[in-house]
């Protein structure tokens, strides 16, 4: 027992430490950037007019806006991300369907006795047709799916339901 925790513990910290060594590395590579083209374009803006101060904040500037840019260019245009998003979620069966435990006493001890009685109060209420109608069949539509899902212990995701 003590060999796996130890095991555990060495694993959190090396990827601590990873992604400590790749936030730095993305942060020494923009000082770098920085320091080194505030020397070299020192002068061309100095004949402009600016200091190497000036000049160091231009430069950061414009080091953020194309690391914005190429950021929005590559989620929105690209959708770079969208495929990481759906293996690390739609196709992760612990992540969609499967349901912690957690979730499952949500569902048993929240969810369905507050759908059951919202669903009666609706039909004791006076309410007008046409609207109790719908509202009691998206309840009896709600209801039966916990049902299924408390059943199953899995959350089936419906075409409609996918939100990648």
């Amino acid at each position: 027992m003590h060999s796996n925790v130890t095991k555990l513990r060495a694993a959190e910290w090396l990827y601590r430490w990873n992604l400590s060594l790749s936030i730095l590395g993305v942060a020494f590579t923009i000082l770098t950037f920085l320091g080194v083209f505030t020397l070299v374009l020192g002068p061309v803006f100095a004949r402009l007019g600016m200091s190497y101060l000036e000049t160091s904040l231009v430069l950061a500037a414009s080091v953020v806006l194309v690391i914005i840019g190429f950021g929005v260019f590559l989620d929105k245009v690209v959708k770079f991300w969208s495929a990481q998003a759906t293996v690390g979620t739609v196709r992760n069966p612990y992540l969609v369907d499967m349901l912690y435990q957690k979730e499952l006493l949500a569902l048993i001890y929240v969810q369905r006795p507050v759908l059951r009685t919202i669903r009666t109060l609706l039909d004791l209420e006076g309410a007008e047709a046409a609207t109790k109608g719908q509202l009691l069949a998206d309840l009896d539509r709600s209801i039966a799916k916990v049902e299924r899902v408390i059943e199953e212990k899995r959350w089936p995701v419906e075409p409609r339901e996918k939100v990648y």
